[in-house]
């Protein structure tokens, strides 16, 4: 019996010191991936096209880039389950048509008692050619949507609905997007070191009490079995 406890005990040690290191490599992945983030975003804006490789689009997220184009109303669709200092929204997405192709833009959030109130001209577009700067970003695949409400940018989707073909990234504009307000702009992408940490030392603590604390149980259950007790 006290051999199975023993093994349980030092089971569970090895597996809290396994998630307290398993955290630390994650906040070396994160902050590996945040180092990657901010070289790019200091890195000059440059003319989308020239900018993005169309073979290894990945090489270019979170670069800032430019594009000038007409914003087309009609191919525009909400990216639903948004929030915003705690209010709930949608992300608008409009297409962009270029001189050469056609790059999807998302446009920032519209709280969603305004897009509810379906009074557009707050978050219409410019109806005249712009020039937009945003950070590039990637496609995901959609699991569904509503109507026009989406639950994320999958471009291949969009293309198929829009009947356009689509540069294989999107931008998430920081300017020229808005003709009002509405939508807000992004906020800057979150480059703490998130709770990775304090998860590790949570779980180190967790093993060093366990360590500590089983044999002060045992010293203290000797002590009080009665003398010729022997544990089974």
């Amino acid at each position: 019996m006290w051999l199975l406890t023993h093994l349980l005990v030092v089971s569970a040690v090895l597996v809290m010191v396994g998630l307290g290191v398993w955290q630390l490599r994650r906040l070396d992945d994160r902050q590996a991936e945040n180092h990657l983030i901010e070289e790019r975003m200091a890195q000059p804006v440059g003319p989308l096209l020239e900018v993005v490789d169309l073979a290894d689009p990945e090489a270019s997220v979170h670069m800032t880039v430019s594009a000038s184009g007409t914003f087309d109303p009609g191919r525009e669709v909400y990216v639903a389950n948004r929030t915003r200092d705690g209010r709930p929204g949608v992300n608008v997405v409009t297409l962009l048509e270029l001189d050469s192709g056609a790059v999807v833009v998302d446009r920032g959030f519209l709280p969603r008692r305004a897009y509810l109130g379906g009074e557009e001209r707050y978050w219409a577009a410019p109806d005249t050619e712009v020039v937009v700067s945003g950070r590039v970003r990637t496609t995901r695949d959609s699991r569904g949507g509503i109507g026009d409400e989406v639950d994320v940018i999958d471009l291949a989707g969009l293309s198929e609905r829009w009947g356009v073909p689509l540069l294989p990234v999107y931008m998430e504009a920081t300017s020229g997007a808005a003709a009002t307000d509405y939508p807000l702009g992004p906020r800057p992408p979150d480059l703490t070191d998130g709770p990775h940490l304090g998860y590790a030392v949570q779980w180190f603590v967790f093993a060093l009490i366990a360590l500590a604390g089983y044999p002060l149980v045992m010293v203290r259950i000797a002590r009080d079995e009665p003398p010729g007790f022997e544990a089974s």
